[in-house]
């Protein structure tokens, strides 16, 4: 039997919403293991006054769970 876990998650990023994800995904891989899916929630711009794009994205992060057979505590 497989059992998962989502979480949500925020990203920013001055490049794009695609870079924004994938800081999201960079963070998420350094302490979870078994990542399946990314859901987008929510993006947005932000405009500065000199014209400079902030890209911000909200994602349900999905991650299987370890069985606790296989723990190492």
């Amino acid at each position: 039997m497989s059992h998962g876990k989502s979480n949500e998650l925020l990203g920013s990023s001055s490049e794009s919403f695609e870079d924004a994800l994938a800081q999201i995904l960079a963070r998420a891989n350094k302490t979870l293991r078994g990542v399946r899916a990314m859901e987008v929630i929510s993006k947005h711009l932000v405009v500065s006054p000199d014209g400079e794009l902030d890209y911000y994205v909200r994602a349900y992060l999905q991650f299987a769970m370890t069985p606790p057979d296989q723990l190492h505590l």
